[in-house]
């Protein structure tokens, strides 16, 4: 025998973890409820075994018992299984079947080694096409696929560890809360977001949601939040399908020291705001942040980007990553409609999140259904993907200016009625000093409550807010050049 022949490999399975989980349904349904939370018939090897499982389910959702008599009408009618008729087999599943309490552990063992064979399967495909290469093949899209189906699995995976473990870990989360005096996670810019959802930072492992409308200034905000992340020694990741990095510094320079982004593009600068940009230009080239322009990128190729900045950045600090918007992110099928694809895309950044051992922060862009409401505050259901794509979060808040959509209806209104809205809709958009107040509130709060809302200003020369207690707004200039 040639030593350097490679054996005949199996792809991972085992029929027997197969065997004693439909067992175990087949003689206790109950279990079947647990089951399926990690174990779908497609997971199965066997594909005799996919059948059993699939027709097993469909009789207990409707109520009925699955047992294998009942079975038999929903099966293929003269399938063999080695010697044994189908009947045959169904019996021995049950009377050879183990404790139903093993029942959780069989189905994780499916499950792995389903994920095991999916890797394999796209590692080899991706092999092939490089071996098979065309002209004008790029090597790197080519392997992306791998990247993309690692993704997914991690995204779908259902969680393994053991229940005896929570205890100690949430032991060994407050003990390091308690060591270090605070939560770990990224520092919040301004009081009143914190305020709103009920958190005193973005918590590493978190997936948070910005929401507003064009134009009510979600990506200054977010820009005025990254900065204060830097300054604190957060490396940060700003995936953006809109900003590109030059637009996103002149807007921080603005916000941070009250250069208006209008000049810069201009260059009408004095001497000391010329030195200003450069001591600032030479700032932002040390800190940790990458600024992404993204163009059609998906959920996987994001969290790619991610695990690199990661690894390449890592300071010990947890770190935060914005992506700009949601809605740009190409989904990864996509005929389905808005509220699958905000689905899958969020449990991907969700799943990323927990990996890179970071905040994300998502923005979503409100769909056109809040706009045509007499009374536009936001709600859920002006999120991409509605109501139901609320699942994945920890936290979303908004940002609602009222004065944007006071001109807006002004402009168009043409009837007493109309006018009745306004004024019901809109009874304090402006204060007496003409400055532009902008609200932030909650649509989900994991661990608060959602009805906290709070105000700010928003200054439209420097695209910043700023809070109205002017003795709880920090700095926005100290600390920024260190």
């Amino acid at each position: 025998m040639n030593a350097n022949v490679d054996p005949i490999r199996e792809v991972p399975h085992n029929i027997e973890a197969e065997q004693c989980l439909l067992g175990a349904v087949l003689i206790n349904n109950t279990c079947f409820d647990l089951v399926s939370r990690i174990v779908q018939p497609e997971h199965f090897y066997e594909p005799i075994h996919r059948e059993i499982f699939k027709a097993a389910g469909e009789l207990i959702t409707v109520g009925r018992q699955a047992t294998p008599v009942t079975l038999k009408d929903f099966l293929p009618k003269n399938e063999k299984i080695g010697e044994m008729t189908l009947g045959q087999y169904l019996a021995l599943l049950c009377s050879e079947a183990s404790s139903v309490l093993l029942a959780r552990d069989y189905a994780l063992t499916i499950y792995d080694l389903w994920i095991a064979r999916k890797i394999i399967a796209t590692c080899e495909d991706a092999i092939g096409r490089l071996y098979e290469r065309k002209p004008g093949m790029d090597p790197l899209a080519e392997a992306g696929v791998i990247e993309d189906t690692l993704a997914k699995l991690r995204g779908e995976r259902v969680g393994s560890s053991g229940t005896a473990a929570h205890g100690r870990q949430y032991l060994e989360s407050m003990t390091a809360a308690r060591q270090r005096g605070k939560v770990g996670g990224v520092p919040i810019c301004l009081q009143e977001i914190a305020s709103v959802i009920s958190e005193p930072c973005f918590e590493a492992g978190n997936l948070y949601g910005l929401l507003s409308s064009s134009g009510e200034g979600k990506t200054s905000l977010t820009l005025q939040i990254i900065a204060h992340a830097l300054r604190k020694g957060h490396p940060v990741l700003f995936l953006s399908y809109d900003q590109s990095p030059d637009q996103c510094i002149r807007q921080m320079i603005a916000q941070e020291h009250g250069i208006e982004a209008r000049r810069q593009r201009a260059g009408d600068l004095s001497e000391k705001e010329w030195e200003t940009v450069v001591d600032f230009s030479g700032w932002i080239d040390r800190q940790p942040f990458e600024v992404v322009k993204c163009t059609d990128q998906g959920a996987p190729q994001l969290l790619a980007f991610a695990r690199g900045f990661v690894k390449r950045y890592g300071n010990g600090n947890i770190p935060l990553v914005v992506v700009d918007h949601i809605g740009a992110v190409t989904p990864e099928d996509k005929r389905t409609d808005e509220g699958n694809k905000a689905k899958s895309i969020n449990s991907i950044f969700k799943a990323g999140a927990g990996q890179t051992k970071a905040a994300w922060l998502i923005l979503n862009q409100r769909n056109s259904y809040g706009m045509r409401r007499d009374n536009p505050r936001p709600i859920s259901a002006d999120l991409f993907g509605g109501d139901p794509a609320k699942q994945a979060y920890d936290a979303i808040f908004y940002v609602y200016r009222y004065l944007k959509f006071l001109e807006e209806r002004r402009a168009i209104a043409s009837s007493e009625s109309d006018w009745k809205k306004i004024t019901k809709v809109f009874p304090s958009a402006v204060r007496e000093d003409g400055e532009d107040i902008a609200q932030i509130g909650a649509i989900k709060v994991r661990f608060g409550n959602a009805a906290i809302t709070r105000n700010l200003i928003f200054e439209a020369r420097f695209t910043r807010y700023k809070s109205e207690q002017q003795n709880d707004q920090p700095e926005l200039i100290e600390g920024a050049m260190l």
